[in-house]
């Protein structure tokens, strides 16, 4: 009679796709004969749902405060009896050999949509807001082979390169994706600034997709308004990616000042580009380097900017500025929340206007000496109830004016 079998449970903190790490880590498990669960606990509840099972396995992907709240969640039920790693965690800790050449089990999210992988690992640059120096280091040989990780019959296919372009021989990867006719996803962006003319022509024949795989899609990044000049250089060749056929990755929150966004956000509309405003969250031992005057232009200028298309994203790049905003000033800005909540939450507007203390008019004008007082004010209104977040922003900084 065989031994009954063992129960291994591969917690997903937080990843957006499925989690390779997790989908290997499946692979060599039922290879051992074990019985293998997922879980994806988003809940908001103060503690985590126990699964019984002989070992618990936890993947963290990123450095968030929800992320954090996640892994305390998850030690608070477990103790020592489940195992963390990932990016979020550890950039030291890695999988075994044996677990890394598994093939991913897609089964394990029931996912069906798209294969991914690596084909190249690492990046030679040392960007200073960026895991992959630490952890990945400088761009190596080939990690992988499309077949490592790509099922019989998929044609989706996205990838997880860090520096793709940058490999020497990337022209031959490019004419093999060609050749298999793969539908291919550039998830990590690619650098414009290893974008020449032959490995255009090779990626024009290539049939990028957006992470739904829905429509055509390139990504390149654009992290300094000093990187423009390579965009500029390589106008002609993007245009030759269609109509609405570029999605430029736009870091903020890291190292520039508002000018230096407003400089690029305004060059990607001109060039008609699709926007994707992505929020710096701080890596292990790099904090946010945000200059002391980073509101160094007419804060007007930028938010009255419009795009096309992407709004929610913008909307989310506005909140992060208004909150940026109150914590310099210690108030908010009038015509920033107007425009936040003109069609969106206006029942949050409606709570500024009862609490118009919290607002100015005035740009610029440093009010946080009296918040404390008005906090405490504000604790006592029972009225509407406060725009997400909103109190314990104030709470923090009240805190430090007090």
């Amino acid at each position: 009679m065989n031994p009954p079998s063992k129960t291994v449970v591969l917690h997903d903190v937080d990843s957006r796709i499925p989690n390779l790490a997790l989908l290997k880590l499946a692979t060599f498990h039922r290879q051992q004969g074990w019985r293998v669960l997922l879980s994806r606990d988003r809940s908001s509840g103060r503690r985590a749902a126990m699964i019984d099972a002989d070992v618990h396995l936890a993947s963290v992907v990123f450095r968030t405060p929800s992320s954090a709240s996640a892994v305390e969640k998850l030690k608070a039920v477990y103790g020592d009896r489940i195992e963390f790693g990932g990016s979020g965690v550890d950039l030291g800790k890695r999988l075994s050999a044996e677990v890394e050449a598994c093939f991913p089990d897609y089964r394990l999210y029931e996912h069906t949509l798209y294969a991914l992988g690596f084909l190249t690992r690492g990046c030679n640059k040392k960007c200073a807001f960026c895991v992959v120096p630490e952890k990945e280091g400088r761009l190596k040989g080939l990690a992988a082979s499309f077949d490592d990780f790509v099922p019989k019959g998929q044609q989706n296919v996205l990838l997880l390169d860090d520096n793709l372009l940058a490999y020497r021989e990337v022209e031959s990867l490019l004419d093999e994706m060609i050749a298999r006719r793969y539908a291919i996803n550039f998830s990590q962006t690619l650098d414009i600034a290893y974008l020449n003319e032959a490995k255009f022509n090779l990626l024009r024949q290539i049939d990028s997709r957006n992470s739904k795989f829905s429509k055509r899609m390139i990504y390149f990044s654009l992290n300094h308004a000093r990187d423009i000049r390579q965009f500029e250089r390589r106008a002609e060749m993007l245009k030759g990616f269609g109509e609405h056929g570029v999605c430029v990755v736009m870091l903020y929150g890291f190292d520039t000042r508002l000018s230096e966004d407003n400089e690029r956000f305004r060059f990607i509309r001109r060039q008609r580009y699709l926007p994707f405003f992505q929020e710096y969250w701080p890596i292990e031992g790099v904090p946010s380097r945000l200059p002391e005057d980073y509101f160094d232009i007419d804060l007007n200028a930028v938010i009255r900017l419009t795009f096309h298309s992407n709004g929610y994203n913008w909307e989310k790049y506005l909140l992060w500025l208004n909150s940026l905003y109150f914590q310099r000033y210690g108030r908010f800005y009038t015509p920033l929340v107007e425009i936040l909540y003109r069609y969106n939450h206006k029942h949050r507007l409606e709570w500024f206007r009862m609490n118009p203390g919290l607002l100015s008019n005035e740009l610029y004008q440093d009010q946080r000496d009296s918040l404390a007082d008005f906090h405490h004010r504000l604790r006592q209104d029972n009225g509407l109830p406060a725009p997400r977040g909103l109190l314990k922003w104030i709470e923090l900084a009240a805190a430090g004016t007090a």
